[in-house]
């Protein structure tokens, strides 16, 4: 409601109260805050899910394919490209079970311990695929003993990897760094 006051010649002037205006804005973003916490964390679990059904790490030898030495050697053409799963050993679709969990806790259940958790499961996957994986990209294996030309790159997956443990991590911080609004404490009535 509105007061009125005299202005300076006697005219009336209307003086706001109270502004609204600001506190929705400040409530639309405390309501989208769970929702983002839940999408990314979601985001991070499927692609670490992904991770494990694309290759980490490729061999590729001097003709271009890994054809040639299917004929001669099976066993070595497996090392043409390592899966995540080869890498990880599935390791990775349990972080992302976990991961989902914890996005609904931290997200639209406001648990401050889920979103350290999360905070923890994507700095374990960026630290995984940074020192453990990164590291394999490099490497041609029994494949560059046996054929001169070849040369070893990163694959999809690990660019997934750290995309992955990135969204995880940006989910758990933005649970961590959103507060919802006190909630008002009912009255206690005297007797």
């Amino acid at each position: 409601m509105a007061e009125r006051g005299h202005g300076r010649w006697g005219e009336t002037a209307r003086e706001a109260t109270r502004d609204g205006s600001r506190r929705k804005g400040a409530q639309n973003t405390l309501q989208a805050a769970p929702l983002l916490v839940l999408a990314l964390g979601l985001a991070g679990a499927l692609l670490l899910v992904a991770t494990e059904f694309t290759a980490v790490a490729t061999v590729d030898v001097a003709s271009g394919s890994c054809e040639v030495i299917q004929d001669t050697n099976p066993e070595l053409a497996d090392r043409c490209e390592l899966s995540g799963f080869e890498r990880n050993g599935g390791a990775f679709i349990l972080l992302a079970l976990l991961s989902a969990l914890m996005a609904w806790g931290a997200g639209p259940g406001r648990s401050r311990p889920a979103s350290f958790a999360l905070v923890a499961i994507g700095a374990l996957v960026l630290l995984w695929a940074l020192l453990v994986d990164l590291p394999v990209t490099d490497e041609t294996g029994a494949i560059g003993r046996n054929f001169e030309g070849a040369e070893a790159a990163a694959g999809p997956g690990l660019t997934l990897e750290i995309v992955g443990g990135v969204l995880t991590l940006a989910a758990g911080l933005v649970g961590l760094a959103w507060r919802p609004a006190p909630q008002p404490q009912p009255e206690q009535q005297r007797g």
